[in-house]
């Protein structure tokens, strides 16, 4: 979510006239049954822990520096989101020059894999299909696959993807669930794949999702969206993308109640809805909660401006962010058939060390929104994650 927000209110708008320009009804044929019933995944994104160790960040809980790996299993995460992106912090180009080198490229990711599969976690793998940031606004293609063909641009997609599954699965980390590309409500590898181009955008989703699929058949493969709550956005997409033949087995979405302005209750009935007009389980792939009102600095309110309508419910501070996290769980829970798999925070292991920013020279804009405070020791969110809160 670090990625330029500013682009998705850009996104939406574009994405509305789309609606009005596509219109239609949809049908609500079945796609696939209904799994049983399973422990709810809660985890997060742990794409960033190399840049922040390398920083010199540390974690502790009571008092402790430990594993920061260790501490979240301890406290209940059973699953982990790893961002994978093709070439990031490579000098030669732009924006892959905007990322530090090392972090998030293929051999970070699978040193973090083989340390998140030592701990017992699942693993939810995004391929960003890109050097760089990707959300619902921004697209931009590796710097490897400018100026491809549209056909050798597809046949990029399916031999990295097939290629970056192949290398998991030979260390013994295949991921459980895969998710092609992140926030892609306008699409994907602009402007190929982009929202006016939706027949093509469908195709590079199957690209990815054969590839997947050859390498590891029983992993879920995602198509993730920002804005969980919004019935008409996923409604139009996931018509279009049925219409032009896309293929996929869960629904992701973001849920900020920042971004989103919908409260816990909105988004179940969204969630109840959703997951019963595409009969399609839910993945919320990132949610965050500020727990201070500003970043270190003392006056920039960070990426999460405020909470959203529980601003004034449960405060920007620690215990604020422990009750919403309690909200949302229970929340999750009420929806109807367990279609909600579980979710993933955003991003909590983010925290403020000197260096370290949204890219090279960047701030951290997400410190304050973190499960660990400012010095890297455990808040009392992660309770939360227990096992207690799921029975």
């Amino acid at each position: 979510m670090i990625q330029i927000k500013k682009l998705r209110s850009i996104a939406y708008s574009l994405l509305f006239l789309a609606l009005a320009a596509c219109g239609g009804n949809h049908s609500n044929e079945p796609d696939n049954p209904t799994p049983e019933a399973t422990v709810m995944l809660r985890g997060g994104d742990l794409s960033e822990l190399t840049y922040i160790e390398r920083m010199g960040g540390k974690f502790y809980d009571n008092g402790v520096a430990q594993d920061c790996i260790e501490i979240l299993k301890r406290y209940g995460f059973n699953i982990a989101r790893l961002r994978l992106y093709n070439d990031p912090g490579n000098p030669a180009f732009s924006p892959s020059n905007r990322l530090p080198a090392g972090i998030q490229n293929p051999e970070d990711i699978l040193r973090l894999a083989r340390r998140v599969k030592a701990a017992g976690m699942q693993i939810q793998l995004t391929f960003h299909y890109s050097d760089y940031w990707t959300n619902a606004g921004e697209q931009t293609k590796p710097h490897e696959w400018e100026g491809l063909s549209y056909a050798a641009l597809k046949q990029a997609v399916y031999d990295f993807t097939f290629d970056f599954m192949s290398q998991m699965k030979a260390q013994g980390t295949t991921p459980e669930y895969v998710s092609l590309g992140n926030e892609t409500g306008g699409g994907l590898l602009f402007p190929d794949g982009d929202y006016n181009h939706f027949a093509q955008m469908a195709e590079l989703f199957n690209q990815g999702y054969d590839a997947v699929k050859a390498v590891a058949p029983d992993a879920i493969v995602i198509i993730h969206l920002p804005d969980a709550g919004n019935r008409d956005t996923f409604d139009w997409f996931f018509g279009e993308l049925k219409k032009h033949g896309g293929k996929y087995d869960m629904i992701g979405a973001s849920y900020y109640p920042f971004w989103t302005k919908k409260t816990v209750d909105e988004m179940r009935s969204w969630a109840d809805y959703i997951s019963t007009k595409w009969n399609k389980e839910i993945f919320i792939m990132e949610t965050a909660y500020k727990w201070h009102p500003t970043l270190p600095d003392g006056v920039s309110p960070g990426q999460l401006v405020d909470n959203g309508p529980y601003e004034t419910i449960y405060p920007s501070s620690p215990q604020g962010q422990h009750d919403f996290m309690v909200e949302l769980v229970a929340g999750i829970k009420k929806v109807a058939g367990g279609r909600v798999k579980g979710f993933l925070y955003w991003d909590p292991i983010m925290i403020a060390v000197p260096g370290v920013g949204w890219e090279l020279g960047g701030p951290n804009v997400v410190s304050n929104a973190t499960l660990f405070d400012f010095d890297g020791r455990a808040l009392p969110a992660l309770e939360v994650f227990g096992n207690d809160f799921f029975e």
